[in-house]
């Protein structure tokens, strides 16, 4: 299932928050709104930080699964998922490298929604 793996992969990179993926783009935004809280702030970095090598251990569990290891005898082989699943997927992890080199819309979607739900608040 190369192209299934594959795609794990890449959302499991932008878990980590490896730049270049819209998880590096979420995790760089959430430091720097810590580190502009104060004295609390730099716990959470540590917490977010802390977790991304947490991320780092167990992605790294399944992609030395999916490549490294030797296929269990006796089992049977798996062949590539269904195409419509393999378009999501697919989808899913081009958009996520995508979003992670040219997050302005996104953002922006997220100001727009910032914007409405203080308003509403205030």
């Amino acid at each position: 299932m190369p192209w299934t793996c594959a795609a794990i992969v890449v959302c499991g990179l932008s878990l980590i928050g490896v730049p270049g993926t819209a998880g590096f783009i979420s995790k760089w935004l959430l430091i720097n709104a810590a580190l502009q809280s104060g004295t609390w702030g730099r716990v959470l970095v540590a917490i977010i930080l802390v977790s991304s090598l947490m991320a780092v251990v167990y992605i790294w569990r399944i992609v030395e699964a999916l490549y490294f290891q030797e296929p269990i005898e006796g089992e049977t082989q798996l062949s590539e998922a269904p195409i419509q699943l393999l378009l999501v997927t697919g989808a899913v992890a081009i958009l996520n490298i995508y979003f992670g080199l040219f997050p302005h819309v996104p953002l922006a979607l997220a100001d727009s929604a910032a914007v409405l739900l203080l308003e509403g608040a205030l």
